[in-house]
């Protein structure tokens, strides 16, 4: 609620100074306002600031956010530095004392004057990009500044440990009820992975020191493919190496839920995997993968390898690649070659 009614009251400020027109001009198109708390001496040269930053889009009618470090990253803390901030803002920052607000603001045509290609298309000409800042601390030393940081982020791997368990709660609470309106029949991994056998395999199920070849088809809850190495669509099929073992030289990491779950599974087993957000890409979002989503995985084992098979199936792959690689090259050459003929001829 607290973290609420920060960004909240961000918003009312950013609301309430755009609509009084209350700001002063800066240096190179900024305009500011700052909301005193009367508390102390201004921030000097080399102390460090404790500070959130919340970012707008102002179109006049409606404020747009952006960001803000209130219901993300906590509050950042950075030394009042002439030579690593802008001159505009080091004039700006240098009036602040504890506890002070600030609201910064730069028209979209003055942010992006040196460069108006690099504009956000949604953005548009006579908008604003507003800034608030928050002082919520003023350090004198590097050591103090420190000190407050590594509090901040033991405050902040305490918050991420409670919203990632409200998410597994709410996760399997869903994943539950979708199995029982769907009739499904699962086991769970050790992790936490749901598995739903499609296909018995044969001989040992999979463990920690093997590479096994898979086939997949990856979802999101609602049946969007987002990947697979079956469609050629995706242009990738071919079966996908995943390296159970420690060892990075046999290939790289997957998500959790992939190792989770092959733990339950043997050689040419076929199963569904329903993998929780936090045993998933948790809070990063993709293009087709929105943030905390649950994902679903076809998958079947195609192969287990050892080392020494692994080993051989990546050098095979290697050279594949070369020799892709190669017949590109080779294309491109041709292509210019003919380019350069044909502006010949036509001279």
């Amino acid at each position: 609620m607290r973290q609420i009614s920060y960004v909240m009251l961000s918003a009312v400020l950013v609301f309430s100074a755009c609509k009084n027109e209350v700001f002063k001009k800066g240096k190179n198109g900024l305009e500011y306002k700052i909301i005193s708390s009367g508390n102390g001496e201004k921030i000097k040269a080399g102390n460090f600031m404790q500070i959130h930053v919340g970012q707008y889009y102002a179109t006049g009618k409606m404020d747009s956010l952006l960001s803000d470090s209130r219901t993300t990253t906590g509050p950042m803390i950075e030394s009042l530095d002439s030579s690593s901030i802008p001159a505009g803002y080091y004039e700006i920052l240098s009036q602040l004392k504890n506890k002070d607000s600030l609201i910064i603001r730069i028209s979209t045509d003055s942010a992006f004057s040196k460069s108006p290609e690099s504009m956000p298309p949604f953005f548009k000409k006579g908008h604003y990009l507003t800034t608030t800042v928050k002082v919520v601390n003023i350090f004198t030393s590097k050591q103090a500044a420190d000190s407050a940081r590594m509090a901040e982020m033991v405050l902040m791997q305490k918050r991420d440990s409670l919203k990632a368990a409200e998410i597994l709660v709410k996760d399997d609470k869903e994943l539950q009820a979708y199995f029982t309106k769907n009739n499904i029949k699962v086991v769970k991994a050790p992790q936490g992975t749901y598995v739903e056998i499609i296909q018995l395999g044969t001989g040992a199920n999979i463990d920690t020191s093997v590479i096994v070849s898979t086939n997949y088809t990856g979802r999101t809850m609602d049946g969007k493919m987002f990947d697979s190495n079956t469609d050629p669509a995706k242009k990738h099929v071919e079966p996908f190496n995943v390296n159970m073992t420690t060892d990075r030289s046999l290939g790289g990491s997957v998500i959790k839920g992939w190792t989770d779950g092959l733990t339950l599974l043997n050689k040419a087993a076929k199963a569904k995997f329903y993998i929780p957000s936090s045993l998933a890409y948790g809070p990063r979002a993709t293009e087709d993968i929105p943030a905390n989503s649950i994902l679903v995985f076809d998958i079947e084992v195609v192969d287990i390898l050892n080392r020494e098979q692994a080993k051989a199936a990546a050098t095979a792959q290697m050279e594949k690649m070369k020799i892709k690689q190669k017949a590109y090259m080779d294309s491109m050459q041709r292509i210019s070659k003919m380019k350069k003929d044909s502006s010949g001829v036509n001279k």
